[in-house]
C-alpha cells in the first residue's frame, strides 16, 4: 500500500470513527429492529476507510453539495455510491459552513480520483451579496438550508448544476435521465408524495405548491435563473425569521419548479417512507429507481444501504479477481 494510501485511511478512521454502543446488542431495550441495524451499520462504516478510487472519464456538470462536519460519513458514502454508479464523473463542489478546514477535508476525502472544489460559507455569501441579492446572504448565513439555496442560486448562474443532498445514494448511472446539460436552463426537481412546505408562503407566492406532485428539493438541475430576482428576494425575506425551518428553502425551490420548471423523471430518485421501520427495505435495484432520498427521520436506512453497497462492491471486487485467477494466462490461450 502506498503512503498516499495510508495516509487517508489513517485520516478517515481519525475523523470519522466512533465507539461501538453495546446496548446496541441487547434485544430488548425496545429500540426498532430497523434503526438498530442502522446504528450498528453507521458504526461498521465509520471503521471502514475508502481506498483511493480509479480515475473515471469526467463530465460536463458540476455536482454541488452541502456538508457540516457532522455529516462527513454520510457525505463520504454518498460520494462513493456515487463513484460506483456513475460512468462519467462530475466535478465535486462541497460547500463548507465554515466549521472545518479544507485541507483537513482534503486529507479525508482523498480516496476520490480528483480534486474536490470547496468554497466557503463567506465565499457564498460574498457571492450572493454581489449578484445583488444581500437578503440571501443574510440567509446563507443564518443557517444550512440559506447556504443551499445561495450556493444554487450563484453557481448555476455559472455553470450547469446538480445540486444533491449529502443524504442521497446512488444506484446507477443517472446520465440517461438527466438529459444535456445545456438544456437545464430551466429548474427541475425532485418528486415526493408528502407536501413539506411552508403553507403560508406557498399561498402567498404560488399556490401550486400546494397540489401534487410535491417538489422535493434533495436534487435540483439547472443552469441559469432561479426565479425573478424580486420573487426570490420577497421569499427569502419571508424565510429569515425561520432560517432552521426547511420548508422555507424547500418552499422557495418548489415554486421556482412549478412556476417556470419541471419536475425530474420519477425513477430518478424514490421519496417514500413506507419502509422506515421495517426490517425488511424496499429495493432500488428491483424497482428501478437510480437513487434514493433518505431525509433526516430515515437515516438509520441510509447507512443500512450505504453498508449494502459497500459489501456488494467488495463481493463484486473479490467475484473479479476469483475470475482473472482461473482465467488462462495469454501465453496459453495461444497454445490452444
Amino acid at each position: 500500500m502506498t503512503d498516499y494510501a495510508q495516509s487517508t485511511l489513517s485520516a478517515q478512521r481519525k475523523a470519522l470513527s466512533r465507539k461501538f454502543a453495546l446496548g446496541l446488542l441487547r434485544p430488548f431495550s425496545g429500540m426498532n429492529i430497523s434503526v438498530r441495524l442502522g446504528e450498528i451499520a453507521q458504526t461498521v462504516l465509520s471503521r471502514w476507510p475508502i481506498l483511493p478510487q480509479a480515475a473515471k472519464p469526467t463530465a460536463n456538470v458540476s455536482y454541488l453539495t452541502v456538508s457540516d462536519r457532522a455529516h462527513w460519513l454520510m457525505l463520504r458514502e454518498s460520494l462513493f455510491s456515487l463513484h460506483r454508479a456513475w460512468n462519467f464523473l462530475p466535478k465535486i463542489t462541497v460547500v463548507s459552513d465554515d466549521w472545518w478546514k479544507a485541507d483537513e477535508f482534503a486529507e479525508v476525502f482523498a480516496w476520490w480520483s480528483t480534486p474536490i472544489t470547496v468554497l466557503t460559507r463567506q465565499e457564498v455569501c460574498q457571492a450572493a451579496s454581489s449578484a445583488g441579492f444581500p437578503e440571501l446572504a443574510n440567509y446563507a448565513q443564518e443557517s444550512l438550508y440559506g447556504l443551499k439555496l445561495a450556493a444554487i442560486v450563484t453557481q448555476a448562474k455559472k455553470q450547469p448544476v446538480l445540486f444533491v443532498d449529502a443524504d442521497i445514494l446512488w444506484f446507477r448511472d443517472p446520465a440517461s435521465l438527466l438529459s444535456d446539460p445545456v438544456l437545464w436552463d430551466k429548474p427541475r426537481a425532485l418528486r415526493e408524495n408528502n407536501c413539506h412546505q411552508r403553507r403560508e408562503m406557498a399561498l402567498r407566492h404560488c399556490p401550486q405548491v400546494l397540489d401534487p406532485p410535491f417538489v422535493n428539493s434533495g436534487i435540483v438541475a439547472l443552469h441559469g435563473e432561479l426565479m425573478a430576482p424580486e420573487l426570490l428576494r420577497r421569499m427569502v425575506q419571508e424565510a429569515l425569521p425561520n432560517p432552521q425551518d426547511s420548508s422555507c428553502e424547500q418552499t422557495i425551490i418548489a415554486t421556482a419548479v412549478k412556476i417556470d420548471g419541471e419536475l425530474l423523471p420519477e425513477k430518478l430518485s424514490l421519496v417514500e417512507f413506507d419502509d422506515v421501520n421495517k426490517f425488511r427495505r424496499r429495493d432500488m435495484w428491483d424497482e428501478g429507481y437510480y437513487s434514493r432520498h433518505y431525509v433526516n427521520w430515515m437515516r438509520h436506512m441510509f447507512y443500512r444501504d450505504a453498508l449494502k453497497l459497500r459489501l456488494r462492491r467488495d463481493r463484486l471486487e473479490a467475484r473479479r479477481s476469483s475470475d482473472a485467477a482461473c482465467a488462462p494466462s495469454t501465453q496459453m490461450t495461444q497454445r490452444i
